[in-house]
Formats: C-alpha cells, sequence, structure tokens
C-alpha cells in the first residue's frame, strides 16, 4: 500500500517539476497541503532525485512524553475517577513533571480512560409579562468599545413584555449613583412599574452573608436602590444566585446592541456615546420587529400598566444616597472634611439630620423627613 502511494507521489511530483499540473491540483489528488507539495518539489530539485525527496520518512516526536510518565497520568486518574485533566497536570507538576492539559486528555483518550461531562439537560417554562409596565428587567454590560477609555458600561433597562428600552446610561462606572439615575430617568418618562428584576450585584442586594454588622442588621438593613424603590411601592426582585439565564432577554438585547450598534459608532467620548444612542434606541422601539413577539416595541409599549406619579413624591430626595450627621454647637455638620452651617432656623444643636447626596453637585438636608436647606459641594 505505501509502495502505491509512494509510486502516485513520485509521477505526480514530477508533472508538477514539468509544469503540466499546479501545486494546488498536486495536493488535492495526494492529499496533502500546497505548502507539502512545494516542500517536497524543492526537495527534488536539491537532491536531484524525486523518489528520495518523496519517500516516507518516519517522523522523529521530539515531545513524546515517556511511558512511565503515561502509566503516571492513567494510576493518577484511576485512583479517583472523577479527577479533573487539570488537577493530574499540578499533580505531575508538584512532582517535576512538565505537562500540558491537552497531552494528558490525549493519553486518556488513547487508553480509553477519557470520558467527556455530560450536561445535565432541562427544560425551561417560558414566561412574560401581560402588559409594559408589569415587570422592567435593568442589567448592565461593559466592553472595550470606545477608544480612550479602559471600558465603557451600558446600564439599561429593558420592558419585559414590549422588549421596548425604557432608559439606558454609558458610564465609566457601574456605580449606585448611575443605576439610580436610569431608574429615575424611567420612573419620571413612563411612571412606576410594578416590579423591577436584576441580579444579584451588591447595589441591588446586600450580599454580606456570614458578617457580624449584616447578622445584627438583617432585618432592617437595604441597598439604597431598594430603599428609593420602596418608598415608591416597587418591588425589587433578584433572581437566584449562579442563574443568570433567568435575564436571558436583556441579556440578548445586549448581544443585538453589540451586533447592530456598535460596529458603527462615530463617538469620541460617553457624551457623543449617549447621544449616539439615544438616536438608535429611537429606531428600536419604532421600527425594530422582535423575532419573539413578532411586533415593533412602541406596538406593545402603548398596553402599559405603568402607575403615573402623583405629584407628591420627592424624587430629589427618594433617588439619592442617604447619610446620616449629627449637628455640632455651631449649628453646621461635616463631609469629606468640608464644613457646612445651617441657617439659625431651625436650631439643630444635637439633631441628627438627614443628607441626601447628589454625587454630581447638591446635599439635601432633612430633618424629620423635611426639607431643610441645600447646598452646592465643595
Amino acid at each position: 500500500m505505501q509502495i502505491d502511494n509512494l509510486r502516485k507521489r513520485v509521477r505526480i511530483i514530477n508533472l508538477v517539476k514539468e509544469g503540466l499540473c499546479s501545486s494546488k491540483d498536486a495536493g488535492l489528488s495526494l492529499g496533502i497541503s500546497r505548502r507539502q507539495v512545494q516542500r517536497l518539489l524543492k526537495n527534488a530539485k536539491e537532491s536531484n532525485n524525486v523518489l528520495k525527496a518523496c519517500s516516507f520518512k518516519p517522523r522523529n516526536h521530539w515531545n513524546k512524553k515517556s511511558k512511565e510518565l503515561e502509566k503516571l497520568v492513567l494510576s493518577l486518574k484511576k485512583e479517583r475517577i472523577q479527577r479533573s485533566n487539570y488537577c493530574i497536570v499540578d499533580i505531575l507538576k508538584q512532582k517535576g513533571h512538565s505537562i500540558s492539559v491537552g497531552t494528558v486528555r490525549k493519553i486518556l483518550i488513547d487508553n480509553n480512560c477519557y470520558s467527556s461531562k455530560e450536561t445535565e439537560k432541562r427544560s425551561f417554562k417560558k414566561f412574560e409579562a401581560k402588559k409594559s409596565g408589569q415587570l422592567v428587567q435593568m442589567d448592565t454590560t461593559e466592553g472595550c468599545w470606545l477608544k480612550g477609555y479602559k471600558k465603557v458600561k451600558l446600564i439599561m433597562i429593558m420592558d419585559d413584555y414590549s422588549r421596548a428600552i425604557l432608559g439606558f446610561k454609558w458610564a465609566e462606572k457601574d456605580s449606585t449613583w448611575n443605576n439610580m439615575l436610569v431608574l429615575r430617568d424611567i420612573v419620571f418618562k413612563y411612571g412606576l412599574p410594578k416590579i423591577v428584576y436584576t441580579d444579584n450585584d451588591s447595589k441591588f442586594r446586600t450580599i454580606r452573608h456570614g458578617s457580624v454588622y449584616f447578622e445584627y442588621h438583617k432585618k432592617e438593613y437595604r441597598t439604597e436602590i431598594h430603599k428609593a424603590l420602596n418608598q415608591l411601592g416597587v418591588t425589587l426582585l433578584n433572581h437566584p444566585p449562579y442563574q443568570a439565564f433567568c435575564k436571558g432577554k436583556v441579556e440578548r438585547l445586549f448581544q443585538f446592541i453589540q451586533k447592530r450598534f456598535l460596529p458603527e459608532i462615530k463617538a469620541k467620548n460617553l457624551e457623543e456615546l449617549n447621544k449616539e444612542f439615544a438616536g438608535w434606541v429611537k429606531w428600536y422601539n419604532l421600527n425594530h420587529v422582535n423575532r419573539m413577539t413578532g411586533c415593533k416595541p412602541k406596538e406593545r409599549l402603548k398596553q402599559h400598566c405603568f402607575k403615573p406619579l402623583s405629584g407628591k413624591e420627592d424624587l430629589n430626595w427618594i433617588f439619592s444616597i442617604k447619610e446620616l450627621r449629627k449637628i455640632d454647637k455651631y449649628n453646621s455638620f461635616s463631609l469629606n472634611g468640608n464644613r457646612y452651617f445651617l441657617k439659625n432656623q431651625p436650631c439643630l444643636v444635637g439633631e441628627k439630620v438627614e443628607l441626601a447626596l447628589n454625587p454630581t453637585h447638591r446635599i439635601r438636608v432633612y430633618f424629620d423627613k423635611k426639607f431643610v436647606q441645600e447646598f452646592k459641594i465643595k
């Protein structure tokens, strides 16, 4: 069989040498690459012996592992059948053997000791809100999408029923304040949704389980966003830990944005990026037909159950970072090393006040849930 293959190889290489056959066609006929054909042709010209150049030479596997090492890999696997390839590599490194995960896998396959882990199949129950405003999903994605920035974050809220993008913000940080700005924007524009669905990030849910502080305050402690939504009568719902597939709709929308919007951006900074995305969101809500609903987001958004604001809500207070301060004998308080003096009336010496912080530029002072005074952050 090998002699017949050698004769065929010699015959075709001679045809290439005489210019009667191309390297590409020769490679297809012999089942080798075009580069290998050219290498054989070069060797034939140098040695002036086509037969010698085309003869099959045994390969010298310089990196082939020894039989002793193979036996050691097999013994480690048989010792504990659930032991992973990575674990075997670590054990062998401690014993002074250098081996890759791929080599361990190949040894196990060649000796019928490898079995791929079968993932458990499971079915999912399809869920969709019955009207817009019943459930909105909030999440963040990040990436190196803007030149000059290490990473940018897209904080976004999507309506579950209509798939409409209700609010967004491109920012450098996925901070509590930036998330509050997006929430405040949709509350002001659309009204109050019934449920805000999020992941288990510490902005939405306390994760300090096991600490003394958490055990002491667990009944009353809430994140700033949880407090804000609670004051508005909106339910904050977190999906179960390690089950990110629960917010698959918003994740698919992020993928759609990465494929359709990001390749077309011309923005050079975050301000320009937010303006460009605002125009794209308008197009998406008005014109894009969702594959799952068969409708444009704006068409479904008309059937909404957002609760309108009564006008009595103090959004400056609700959507702010809260801090407690005790007023000193000079009727003042300190914040970040700066002192702020209240007006003489009312005199709040010795009383505790709540500061509603707008991290960009404002401090609003409240006493007994009543607004007292506003300061610019120094």
